[in-house]
């Protein structure tokens, strides 16, 4: 199964096994790929958390700060900071909409994926009913709904990341049963967490997904 991850800088396609890695710096774009391991995944979370603007990480550094040095809960209660990481999906920076757009377009395209159809792949479309923005609307759904009969923020928490990890686990019984959870989570995608990409973030995505498949092709003729 093929999924992919974007950050502010590029896009990440990956199979059990192997991850690819598109990202622009300075106007180029650089590739490259990698069978996963902890060093792999370690320079995924080292682009995925430092290559968002400044603000964002100023402001992630200061709520890093506020629990080490004890004072956050003088200011929050914080759990809150769960609340926030689980719905980061609907604030993220323009950049990574737009690479988070391309993702999707790439993956809804049915015909061949290479940079020179990138216009083609603009007119797919930017739903992909895999998205993590499910479960993220899932545990939004859980909390807001548990939040007046539990009347604690814990138990509303702890529900909320139940209904998020049920939406990962039982995904396919219950878009069958709850259709309009999955209708939301495309507006959602639509409206929220994308945004229509330019042609450098479609074919940023596009070269991850070459590199990814021309990873597997090439591992398979030596096994």
């Amino acid at each position: 199964m093929l999924m992919g991850i974007s950050f502010n800088r590029g896009v990440f396609f990956h199979d059990r096994t192997y991850l690819a890695c598109a990202e622009m710096k300075h106007g180029v774009i650089h590739v490259w790929s990698e069978k996963i391991t902890l060093r792999t995944i370690g320079k995924m979370w080292v682009r995925i958390a430092f290559t968002l603007p400044w603000y964002y990480q100023l402001f992630h550094l200061m709520l890093l700060c506020a629990i080490l040095f004890g004072v956050a809960e003088t200011w929050f209660d914080p759990l809150w900071i769960l609340v926030y990481a689980a719905g980061f999906h609907f604030i993220f920076p323009r950049q990574l909409k737009k690479y988070h757009g391309a993702e999707h377009k790439v993956f809804s395209y049915n015909g061949p994926k290479h940079p020179e159809a990138w216009e083609a792949v603009k007119r797919a479309n930017i739903v992909n009913s895999g998205c993590s923005t499910n479960s993220v609307t899932y545990f939004f759904l859980c909390f807001l709904a548990s939040l007046p009969f539990t009347g604690a923020l814990e138990w509303s928490v702890l529900i909320g990341f139940a209904g998020m990890a049920a939406a990962m686990v039982f995904d396919r019984y219950l878009r069958r049963i709850f259709k309009p959870v999955y209708w939301l989570s495309g507006v959602l995608q639509k409206y929220v967490t994308c945004k229509e990409p330019d042609r450098a973030h479609l074919e940023t995505a596009i070269r991850s997904y070459q590199m990814l498949m021309h990873m597997r092709e090439k591992n398979n003729l030596y096994q």
